[in-house]
């Protein structure tokens, strides 16, 4: 999945809770998740916290 190996080569290895919520995104928000990735300075600022629901 390009966002993935993207935020993986940028940030590092990713989280699982990443991963699972990457996997389980819908387009749109994978979308809108690539046209940040510029601005983000962690994972967290892009997808939200583990403990967050998008």
């Amino acid at each position: 999945m390009t966002l993935h190996r993207l935020l993986t080569r940028r940030f590092g290895p990713l989280s699982p809770w990443a991963a699972e919520r990457i996997a389980a995104a819908p387009e749109g928000q994978l979308d809108l998740w690539l046209d940040g990735i510029f601005d983000a300075t962690r994972v967290e600022d892009l997808l939200g916290g583990e403990n967050e629901r998008h």
